[in-house]
């Protein structure tokens, strides 16, 4: 597998921010409060990070194999497509709670939901940022080491 473009990761956020702040914008009196679902995304990259550091053990150690008491090779592919998807969902709502703080951030003194809005809109930001390098830190945790017999020291990818 090929690691996740920056490129990739730095859109998704720009589209999420523009659409988070259009949206809200257009539909603000019909939209549900983020309130604390902030906390599903602080879920999810704790488990990355959990995940990356148990892999990382693994392949470090040399425990990596198809031995019960082993970490399965098709178990790091799979965290690797965790990862990625994680570095992308923390990217959507990172960007997501960028759009949000800067429609609510100009009209704290003028709109009420402004100030209610605010702080679910940073805690998304935040934890989307934190599920972003969680879901990074995952995917590089999974690569090999490199062998003896590779050009360069380039570490290939499980």
């Amino acid at each position: 597998m090929t690691r996740i473009a920056v490129s990739t990761l730095v859109l998704v956020a720009l589209v999420a921010a523009v659409a988070a702040f259009v949206l809200t914008d257009a539909f603000l009196g019909s939209m549900p409060s983020a309130g604390w679902s902030w906390v599903t995304l602080l879920a999810v990259a704790a488990v990355n990070a959990v995940w990356a550091v148990r892999i990382r053990a693994a392949i470090s150690g040399g425990r990596v194999g198809q031995d019960r008491s082993q970490l399965h090779p098709v178990t790091i592919a799979r965290a690797v497509a965790l990862g990625q998807a994680s570095a992308v969902l923390g990217a959507a709502a990172g960007g997501f709670g960028v759009g949000l703080v800067l429609y609510f951030l100009p009209r704290l003194g003028e709109l009420a939901a402004a100030r209610s809005e605010l702080p679910p809109s940073v805690a998304a930001l935040v934890c989307g940022a934190l599920l972003l390098a969680a879901g990074l830190f995952l995917e590089s945790s999974c690569t090999t080491p490199p062998e003896d017999d590779e050009p360069d020291g380039l570490a290939a990818t499980t």
